[in-house]
This record gives structure tokens, C-alpha cells and sequence, in this order.
């Protein structure tokens, strides 16, 4: 046995030719043995030029290629290892001009690309229809699962522009002698599906080993099929437990199927993890075991023991992250623990506001990974912009950022009119915009004109808006409504645009809590002041060498920590899922389970959960029931706070184990006792009984229904029993508001949340 390797990770090390699946688990040490297995076959006689790797990353690909050199030294410079995009880029710099390249081709990257789209959307007419970005992605979207987008058909009319603009952009990269990243792959494919082309694709490489294979897409399987076409010597390592880029176009029946397409395939699987403790890996393989479609496996490992996953239910967002931060400060002070050794992990970037708050109150620097800090996220600098313009006319700045924000077809021509017209003026910008829609400057167009007049009735009818005396909230949902945000947002309907609309409906959830706070007497002077402090600390933290690292659970594969939280585990947040028919609902909710497995597999030493009874979208209160995977976990490897009976805050407390129908009530034997490195806030026991496609969905947006019940408009209090005519009896959760526009919170027994007008109750 090679030393440092454990049977199975020899196994599949010392396999000789014909294909080949490891199925490894997480830290089950998967890079070691494609490092291992490549030396093997170079020590076997194979040449290192005829030695493929593929990985799913450049820094991937530079760590392969270390280990490598320092095992083999200078024949490893001779072996291709490199994602797949660098990979084809290599073959067509040497086959290229047989699928109408030059050896001098160029690639687009992201700003190429949105360059031409850009300019494509201007020269048809269709700035204002269709932005950039939407355009980009369905079209990249397409390629991935090698469809023709100039085919392309779909729920909205996005999906028929991009359809009629793609033999324009296509046009323009042949112009070019350039390719986009995908069409690196496709041109690729065209090589091999030429009669004399085809065997210097699929007869260079003697063996090809593939790492992360659960994320391929079918046009990289496609590829990979290619190139082991002669020799069949396919080495694929992944774990379809992990597969979480279903969103993007993987396909996890890659992994699942693989032995279909190559019945006589060695499967080797690794188990053994080198990361977690026994408790964490228990936890993770509670879940993902409920999965039906997968490879039977379960990780275990030697390190055994381990303080039991903490679960804690708080009563608000706010308190979840209050308690996070609080947490944190215990661990530095009570273990010694460093903030570098912290994550925290969210479903969505959306999560991220309250958490930062709380960290910047606690003192605790913070850096986010994959994405920005949430006052840097453009959307909210967008939203932001909109807000100083309706506080200060003369925010120039701000006017230039939103005029064409969302695309709503005010070119730079027309911009740079109404700017020297201010000029010559000695107006600001917003002044100028109208007066040039009056007919100021003769060489604009009627559309330009237009145009102008529609941007400045945004702004002035949000100033009415103020003036009205709207709240901060209501003011925040009106810039977003009335400049088309949501719109367009709605309109692009992919993963980003989701996320953006959430990181929205979070910023109205931060005013409504301001709101809150002032008793409805905050200014939008002041909740700007406020914003504009914590970005200004967002940029400091963003500099502390010792940080808390904050992602998504996405971003974290492939990463660990000695100490994680995963916080937010509610159903309709993680799980978030959709209504989707009977099969996408189990579909998605398998991949929402590897994403709890990715996400439980990260931490080292010690694994916190946390989630919230209320949590704020959109101003709204949703009232959230914990996760199912919490339930999901071995009873002996999770512990939760007691709940008190009095007082309300109580007391320090200890921590028990879960209990439930698996574990009696007076059984805990103290065996999973922590130290409290946090004071301790009320708990409950793990409770299931949840179906799996009766989803409570997060996005709803629970408006107030105004349906005449014929009750009076008395006020009530939380805990009160009510009836609406309508929708039966219920019980009052939250109160907003006074007299006949008071709101109430209700959980109905037999339709579930509803946010409805106090004065269609009635106590009867």
C-alpha cells in the first residue's frame, strides 16, 4: 500500500486501464488519489502528454499541477491538466481552422460579452425591452445544454428577443475571429463530430481523469465521451451528494448513470472522511440518507466523539443574529477560538444584512466570499440612489447612476445633452432632464423626449410619495415598484435576478424594523445616515486580516472551518423551495438536502444551526416553521437549548439533547452536555410531521385581503383567537398599526398565514 493511503483510496490508485468511478464522500480525500493515480500511470509507462486532467477550477488545476511536479518533477510540465474551457482553448489553437478559427482566435470574456450585447440591444431597438444581462445568460444558458438559442423558447417574451437577436451576435463573433467561453466547448464538439477531425480528438489522450463529475453538464459529458472514444480509460471522481449546480446546468445523472454507459466500470468508494468529527458526520448522513437517488454511502471516520450540533431557534432574524454574534464572542473569549476559524452560512446573499449588522454591533471584522457586502451590492446602490435623488434634487451623481437604471432606453447621446444644458443652465441634472422634456433642447428626439419626461415623473411622484408621509419602508417599495426594478427583475427570472429582488425585499425589511424603532416617525434623512455608516465600517472590515468568513452554502465547496453556522434553517427558506409539479418538487428538494449535507460537512470541530420563528420580507412578517432537516438528524448528535416555562428570558440554562417521539421526555442522560459559550435563549424539541410537498413558500408575499366580513375594527392583541368570514378561525400573531388600518398577523387552521385588515376580524 502506497504510504498515507487507506485500502480503498488504494484501490483506486493502483486501477489499471478501463473506466473507472471513486465515488468520494466529503474530506474523504479525493485530490490525493487523482495526485496518486496520475504518478501510478506515469510509473506504469504512460506519457505524461497523453495524461489528461480536467477540473472545475484554475486554482484546481494549479494545485494538481504542484503536487505533481513535486512527485514527478519535470515530466508533469508535459501532462494537460486544466478545466474544460482551457482545455478546448488548447485544441483549437492547434485544430481550429477546421471549424472556421484562426490559431489567433479570441475569446470573449463577461465584458465582451456584454459589450456586444449591448450594443446589439441599442442598433434593434430593444434597450428598453430586454437589458445586457438577460441577453448574456439565456443565451449562455442555452449553450450549456447544447441548444440552438436562436431556438430558444420560454415562459416570457425575453426568451423569443434572445431568439431573434442570437444570429446577430453569433454573426458578430465569427466577424470577430472570436469565441464566447461556451462556444469554446461546442466548437470542440464539432471537431470531434468531423469524420477527419474526430480521431485527433477522441485518440490523443491514453487515460482522462475527470474531478468534481457530479457538476458536469451534459455538453462536458459529451466532450469527455469523446475523448476516451479509443482508449476508454475514463477515470471520473465526484460525489453526487454534493451535486448542488443543478441550477446551472449540471447534471447529476452524469454521476448516477455512469455505469450505464460504461457497464463494465470499477466503482471505488471513499468513506472514510478525514475532516469532521462523528457527531457532524452523523448529523450529515442523517439527511442526506433520506435522499432516494443516489449511491448508497456512508462516511465515517476515527475521530470520534464530538460536541453534539447545536440547534438554536430564535425569535426573530434579529435575535438569530444576535445570537451568532454573541456565540462568536464566546468562542474567542471561553476557547480561545480565532474569528479566522468562524463561518457562517447562508441559503441566500439576501441573509447576509442582518447578520453584517449584527457583527459590526458585536465588534467582529467579517469578509464575504462569492459575492459583496450588502450596501455594495448594486441593486441596493441602485434603490439607494433613487432615495438621495428624492432627498436632494441635485444629486447629480445619483441621477446619472439611475436615469438609465433600470435600461429604459435613455442613451449616452441624450445623457450627454441634458449635461450640457445643465451646464449652460447652471441647473443640476434632475432640473435639466425636465426642462429638456419640455422641449428645451431642440436636437432631442420626440422618444428622447419622452423618455426624460418618464424617468422625471418617477422621481417627483416618489417626492409626493414623501410628502405624503409614507414611511421609510412603503417609500423603499415604491422606488423599487415604480422605476421597474421588480419588473425587469421579474422579467430575467434567473438565479441572479432572484437573488437581487431578495437583497430588495431585505432592504425594505431593514426600513420596516427602522420604521418600527421610530414608532413610525423616521426620517428618510436618517435611515440614509444610517446605510451610509455601515458601508463605511463594510469597508473596514473588509481589511481585518482576522475575519469571520460569511458565504453561501454554494460558494462554501470545497472549504472547511473548525467552526461553522448555518443559520436560517426554516422550511420555505432552507429548504427553499417552489410549487413545481409533483416531480421538480422531489427533484428539488433532493438537492436541497445535498446542499444541508455540503453545507453540515464543511465544519471541523463544531456545527451550529440556527433559525428564526419570524423573519421580514418585503415589510411582511412570514412566520416560519423550523427546517425538516432538523428532524432529519440522529437525536444522540443533536442538543437545543431547554425551553423555560418562566420567565420569558430565563436564567442561564443547559443544553439537552433533541426530544422527540425517538426520545422520551426525562431520558437525557447529560451526555451531550456543551459548554454554554453563549447565554442561552428559549428552545423546542425537534418536531416533524411536515409532508415534503406541502411547502410553506418563502417568497410569498401574503397581501392584506380585503374581503367584506362585516366585523368591527376594534384592536387586538397577539394570542388572541379570531374569525374571518372568509377564511375560518385563527390565531392573531403579530399587530401592525392602529384604527381602520390596522393589520393583523394570523395563522388560520385551515389556509395558513395571512396578513388581513384588523376591521374584517371579529373575537366571536
Amino acid at each position: 500500500m502506497a504510504q498515507g493511503l487507506n485500502p480503498a483510496q488504494e484501490a483506486a490508485v493502483e486501477h489499471g486501464d478501463g473506466p473507472l468511478c471513486v465515488l468520494a464522500g466529503a474530506g474523504s480525500g479525493k485530490t490525493r488519489v487523482l495526485v496518486h493515480r496520475i504518478a501510478r500511470l506515469v510509473e506504469r509507462r504512460v506519457w505524461p502528454q497523453e495524461i489528461l486532467a480536467v477540473t472545475f477550477s484554475n486554482k484546481a488545476a494549479g494545485e494538481m499541477r504542484e503536487r505533481l511536479n513535486a512527485m514527478l518533477g519535470t515530466s508533469a510540465r508535459a501532462m494537460w491538466i486544466g478545466t474544460f474551457h482551457a482545455t478546448c482553448a488548447r485544441l483549437l489553437r492547434l485544430h481550429g481552422e477546421r471549424v472556421g478559427l484562426t490559431r489567433d482566435f479570441t475569446i470573449f470574456d463577461d465584458d465582451d460579452q456584454m459589450r456586444l450585447a449591448t450594443a446589439l440591444l441599442k442598433e434593434e431597438g430593444l434597450a428598453d425591452s430586454l437589458t445586457p444581462r438577460t441577453l448574456v445568460s439565456l443565451i449562455d444558458r442555452a449553450k450549456n445544454r447544447g441548444e440552438d438559442p436562436a431556438r430558444l423558447g420560454g415562459p416570457t417574451y425575453a426568451y423569443d428577443l434572445v431568439a431573434r437577436l442570437f444570429p446577430r451576435y453569433k454573426s458578430a463573433l465569427e466577424r470577430e475571429d472570436a469565441v464566447d467561453f461556451n462556444d469554446l466547448l461546442l466548437k470542440v464538439l464539432e471537431l470531434a463530430d468531423d469524420p477527419e477531425a474526430s480521431p485527433l480528438i477522441g485518440g490523443r489522450f491514453r487515460h482522462v481523469l475527470v474531478d468534481e463529475f457530479q457538476d458536469t453538464n451534459l455538453v462536458q459529458y459529451r466532450l469527455v465521451r469523446h475523448f476516451v472514444r479509443e482508449s476508454r480509460n475514463l477515470t471520473v471522481v465526484g460525489d453526487d451528494d454534493q451535486a448542488i449546480y443543478g441550477w446551472r446546468g449540471a447534471e447529476p445523472r452524469n454521476l448516477l448513470d455512469f455505469e450505464l454507459d460504461f457497464p463494465d466500470a470499477v466503482v471505488v468508494k471513499l468513506e472514510q472522511n478525514y475532516r469532521s468529527t462523528s457527531v457532524i458526520l452523523g448529523a450529515a448522513n442523517g439527511v442526506i440518507a433520506r435522499n432516494v437517488d443516489r449511491h448508497e454511502k456512508t462516511l465515517w471516520t476515527d475521530n470520534a466523539g464530538g460536541e453534539p450540533v447545536l440547534w438554536e431557534e430564535a425569535q426573530d432574524d434579529r435575535a438569530e443574529a444576535d445570537f451568532i454574534g454573541r456565540a462568536i464572542r464566546g468562542l474567542e473569549s471561553q476557547e480561545g477560538r480565532s474569528w479566522s476559524d468562524v463561518a457562517i452560512l447562508y441559503r441566500t446573499h439576501s441573509q447576509s444584512r442582518v447578520l453584517e449588522e449584527a457583527l459590526r454591533i458585536h465588534r467582529i471584522a467579517y469578509r464575504i466570499v462569492g459575492g459583496v457586502s450588502f450596501f455594495q451590492r448594486r441593486e441596493i446602490k441602485d434603490i439607494r440612489a433613487y432615495l438621495r435623488l428624492v432627498l436632494n434634487p441635485s444629486a447629480d451623481s445619483c441621477f446619472e447612476r439611475v436615469v438609465n437604471q433600470p435600461a429604459r432606453g435613455i442613451g449616452d447621446t441624450t445623457i450627454e445633452r441634458v449635461k450640457a444644458h445643465a451646464r449652460l443652465a447652471s441647473i443640476s441634472l434632475l432640473d435639466a432632464a425636465r426642462s429638456c422634456s419640455h422641449g428645451a433642447v431642440t436636437t432631442l428626439k420626440p422618444t428622447a423626449r419622452k423618455k426624460l419626461a418618464a424617468f422625471v415623473d418617477i422621481i417627483d411622484g416618489l417626492r409626493q410619495v414623501q410628502a405624503a408621509g409614507a414611511s421609510v419602508s412603503e417609500l423603499i417599495i415604491q422606488a423599487v415598484e415604480r422605476s421597474g426594478y421588480r419588473e425587469r427583475l421579474a422579467i430575467e427570472d434567473s438565479p441572479e435576478a432572484r437573488d437581487r429582488l431578495a437583497n430588495l425585499g431585505e432592504l425594505v425589511s431593514m426600513a420596516a424594523d427602522f420604521d418600527d424603532e421610530r414608532e413610525g416617525k423616521g426620517t428618510l434623512t436618517e435611515f440614509e445616515e444610517r446605510i451610509s455608516l455601515a458601508s463605511a465600517l463594510d469597508e473596514q472590515d473588509g481589511r481585518a486580516a482576522q475575519a469571520v468568513t460569511m458565504m453561501t452554502i454554494h460558494a462554501a465547496k470545497g472549504l472547511e472551518f473548525p467552526v461553522v453556522f448555518v443559520c436560517g434553517m426554516e422550511d420555505g427558506l432552507f429548504p427553499s423551495l417552489r410549487p413545481r409539479d409533483m416531480e421538480d418538487e422531489k427533484k428539488s428538494l433532493e438537492e436541497e438536502r445535498r446542499l444541508a449535507y455540503v453545507a453540515f460537512t464543511r465544519a471541523k470541530e463544531r456545527l451550529v444551526l440556527t433559525s428564526a420563528r419570524m423573519r421580514r420580507q418585503w415589510a411582511e412578517v412570514k412566520l416560519n416553521p423550523p427546517s425538516r432537516f432538523i428532524d432529519d438528524i440522529p437525536v444522540e448528535h443533536l442538543a437545543v437549548r431547554e425551553r423555560p416555562t418562566a420567565p420569558p428570558r430565563p436564567p442561564a440554562g443547559s443544553l439537552v439533547r433533541a426530544r422527540s417521539d425517538r426520545s422520551p421526555p426525562g431520558s437525557d442522560n447529560g451526555s451531550n452536555r456543551m459548554t454554554p459559550w453563549a447565554s442561552p435563549r428559549p428552545a423546542r424539541h425537534v418536531e416533524s410531521g411536515a409532508d415534503d410537498f406541502d411547502q410553506r413558500v418563502f417568497e410569498d408575499d401574503f397581501p392584506a385581503y380585503q374581503i367584506d366580513a362585516g366585523a368591527n375594527g376594534s384592536d387586538f392583541a397577539a394570542g388572541t383567537t379570531v374569525r374571518h368570514d372568509a377564511f375560518g378561525t385563527g390565531r392573531v400573531l403579530e399587530v401592525r398599526g392602529s384604527g381602520k388600518d390596522q393589520k393583523l398577523l394570523i395563522d388560520f387552521a385551515t389556509v395558513g398565514l395571512k396578513t388581513v385588515l384588523a376591521r374584517f376580524v371579529s373575537t366571536d
